[in-house]
């Protein structure tokens, strides 16, 4: 699961300073194997060449019963012609293992304060980590509504205080109303995630076509070793 939040977490996209303001709120469902595992709600808002943005995931049915796991994070920062520039970022994770708390502030695009406790073993030294977005930012950037021209053919690096991680998106495969990004999850630095050790892992993102001609994401697929996981727009 974590890999796939990762890719949540993740992608690109450049908006323009002068877009008007606009706030969206969307709620997705986290399959496993077709058994519903979590949800995961996203508020996303921009205004004024500026961003912020919130994501929640909670554990559901069976596994919900089963285990304590949940994601709170926010961002915000600055939109450029280039993308999203953070300059803030906080987060709680709770899994079976551990309960922790991170915060990272950004200046001109470099972290310059990173706070995880409990610490990690080891980490990325975040005076490295220029260009980088936080997993919330990365979000930002791939589960909001925009031009089918702006979607994919992109590659970002994703700093979360622990990690740095990257994801690539290859260009988009047109089928009329509805496209296809493939992606790949790479783990670049940091400790293995608490469920699975795995560095790489490859997912898909479906966007449908919308009346206004934005592409909007319908879909997240990926393979887990308990199966097809997928992450399905609610609302």
């Amino acid at each position: 699961m974590p890999h796939l939040r990762s890719a949540i977490g993740g992608v690109l996209l450049a908006a323009a300073l002068a877009a008007p303001a606009r706030a969206e709120t969307s709620t997705f469902d986290f399959y496993i194997a077709g058994i519903k595992a979590g949800e995961v709600t996203l508020d996303l808002s921009e205004a004024k060449g500026t961003y912020q943005a919130k994501s929640r995931i909670e554990a559901a049915g069976i596994i919900g019963a089963l285990v304590t796991l949940s994601y709170n994070g926010s961002s915000s920062g600055r939109l450029t012609q280039r993308g999203p520039v953070p300059e803030a970022f906080q987060a709680h994770s709770i899994t079976p293992r551990t309960d922790r708390r991170t915060r990272i502030d950004w200046k001109d695009g470099v972290p310059v304060s990173v706070s995880v406790e409990p610490a990690r073993k080891k980490a990325p030294d975040p005076a490295k980590q220029g260009g980088t977005l936080d997993p919330v930012s990365a979000a930002f950037a791939v589960l909001r509504d925009l031009p089918r021209d702006q979607l994919c053919d992109k590659t970002l690096m994703v700093f979360d205080g622990s990690r740095l991680s990257r994801l690539r998106l290859e260009p988009a495969r047109d089928a009329g109303a509805t496209f296809t990004c493939e992606g790949k999850y790479a783990r670049v630095e940091g400790e293995a995630h608490s469920l699975s050790s795995q560095r790489e892992f490859p997912f898909q993102l479906v966007y449908a076509e919308q009346p206004d001609g934005v592409g909007r994401l319908q879909r997240i697929e990926t393979r887990t070793n308990f199966g097809v996981a997928t992450l399905e727009r609610r609302s």
